[in-house]
């Protein structure tokens, strides 16, 4: 049954990505009552903070806060002038007293300002964004500290409002990826997971589930115009080095096997201690490595030198030389193997060109099948495994890989498969993107996810699942792996005592630049 809930506006207009944020509810949540407020104002000190409303105006202002006009349906619209108590607004007793008469508890707050909850409303649980981790970050502006400070992620909250700012109880948490060059990227991207976080308040409300913080973090005002002209210095010197290092820097990529047990979680690797193929020559780097069922193998990603694309390769284990080329012709990555009985399957990443599929061994084109109820998906980095009596795939979307990680479930390989009610199950660059297979050691499942908070393919971070079924998904970090003498690992894979792992070191070369721009072109 829909829960009975009432939404505060602004004069009858919302946010696009609030817009998209009830579209995410609509299964969940019946909206009776919308409250529309007509005199929400804040005071604005012109003089002081003149910079920062000309950096709002031009880089914060995107699609996602595009203001539209909100259709309430079925709907009944309550417009009204709010109380005001010095910067804190109220509620007036006729429209609580419209709420009450609609035996209405659940208030999702879109507009007004700052709302003092007071006697006559403590009993309703109102939800209401917050833009910033509330260890770390309270109060305004969005993400601003957060790059001014290079920190590692924004973060982004659901709470029940209470009359401490940002210091309610947390109903979903999730973190935003940063892009320490560019206020406007950070900003789209908050903004854009934003949409996905609601859902999840409301089915933790639904499970009486909350999110507890060890502390709240310092409460930030607007910027003066001195800090943010140092933030536009910041902004413009991370900018030059990001295009120097785009023209002539490159990551060169190889893998690495070890003889390990268990997952190598908390103590820094040494490639130097592992065995390292030689790139072949038609290659400029390999990555993506897993093993083949048999543990003789393993299929890397092998970027093709003349054009930048992809192609999945067998490497043999013992003598780390390339064996033979599965696919080619267009981006290929990833190339995840498993087995389904007796069956052994590769799920490539063909984001690209391509909706996902599974390819049967002996990996020939005519064993190519569409996985259903994905054709018009385009996935990065499909992960599939069983667990108990359902196929759950994890994945990427292209436009906010970094940042979720989005689950689907069929009871057949091949499908249908449809959307995991949780789904997207993490909202987080530290461990969103898949990074290998998901592996078993003992009774417990753990997921690699690349760390990718502060560049591509940084080190990956372990979660353990705590719970994984058709409609419940739940998992914790445990650890992370990384080496002490390379960057990376942003894949791994473990077969009976072995582990292989790709890094990357970043060296100089004229031809970066093109080979960025020739993978664009012919993919």
């Amino acid at each position: 049954m829909k829960i009975k809930a009432a939404l505060i506006v602004d004069n009858l207009s919302i946010a696009e990505w609030q817009r998209q944020a009830l579209e995410e509810i609509r299964d969940l949540v019946d909206v009776t009552l919308v409250l529309s407020c007509r005199n929400t104002k804040t005071k604005k000190r012109f003089a002081k903070h003149f910079l920062y409303y000309a950096v709002n105006v031009l880089w914060l202002r995107s699609a996602f806060t595009r203001m539209v006009p909100l259709e309430p349906a079925s709907a009944q619209v309550v417009s009204f002038d709010s109380d005001y108590e010095g910067m804190w607004q109220r509620l007036p007793a006729d429209v609580v007293e419209q709420i009450r008469r609609q035996d209405i508890r659940l208030v999702i707050k879109f507009g007004m300002s700052l709302l003092r909850v007071g006697t006559d409303i403590e009993d309703l649980d109102i939800l209401s964004y917050h833009h910033g981790d509330p260890e770390h970050y309270r109060g305004r502006p969005a993400g601003f500290y957060e790059i001014a400070d290079y920190a590692d992620k924004v973060g982004i909250i659901v709470q029940k409002i209470s009359n401490t700012l940002d210091g309610g109880e947390i109903l979903a948490r999730g973190h935003s990826k940063i892009y320490h060059h560019s206020y406007r990227r950070t900003a789209a991207n908050f903004y854009a997971n934003s949409r996905y976080l609601l859902r999840k308040a409301i089915l933790n409300y639904q499970d009486g589930k909350r999110i507890e913080i060890r502390k709240l973090g310092t409460n930030y005002r607007l910027p003066s115009n001195s800090l943010v002209a140092l933030f536009l210095v910041k902004l413009a010197g991370r900018t030059l080095s990001r295009l120097a290092y785009g023209a002539f820097w490159e990551k060169k990529w190889n893998i690495v096997t070890f003889k390990m047990d268990g997952i190598p979680a908390n103590s820094p690797l040494s490639v130097a201690k592992g065995k390292v193929p030689d790139i072949g020559p038609r290659y400029s780097f390999y990555a993506d490595p897993f093993f083949s069922m048999d543990g003789k193998k393993i299929r890397v990603e092998a970027l093709n030198a003349k054009n930048g694309l992809g192609e999945i390769i067998e490497v043999d284990v013992e003598a780390m030389n390339t064996e033979s080329v599965l696919l080619k012709g267009s981006h290929y990555s990833y190339p995840y193997s498993f087995k389904d009985g007796d069956t052994e399957y590769i799920l490539p990443e063909v984001a690209g060109h391509s909706a996902p599929f599974v390819l049967q061994h002996p990996f020939v084109n005519e064993s190519r099948h569409v996985l259903e109820g994905l054709a018009d998906l385009r996935l990065v980095d499909p992960s599939l495994v069983k667990h108990e009596g359902y196929y759950y795939l994890f994945s990427g979307h292209a436009d906010s890989v970094a940042d979720c990680l989005h689950l689907y479930v069929s009871k057949e390989l091949k499908g249908p498969y449809s959307p995991h009610p949780h789904s997207p199950i993490v909202i987080d660059p530290e461990c969103a993107r898949m990074g290998g297979r998901l592996s078993r050691v003992g009774e417990k499942m753990y997921r690699f996810g690349q760390n990718n908070c502060f560049g591509y393919g940084d080190r990956i971070t372990v979660s353990e699942i705590i719970e994984l079924t058709p409609t419940r998904y739940e998992e914790r970090k445990v650890g992370h792996i990384a080496f002490d003498d390379a960057r990376g690992p942003h894949t791994l894979d473990l077969h009976n005592g072995s582990a292989v792992l790709d890094f990357y070191i970043d060296r100089f070369s004229l031809m970066a630049g093109y080979r960025r721009l020739a993978a664009k072109v012919f993919d």
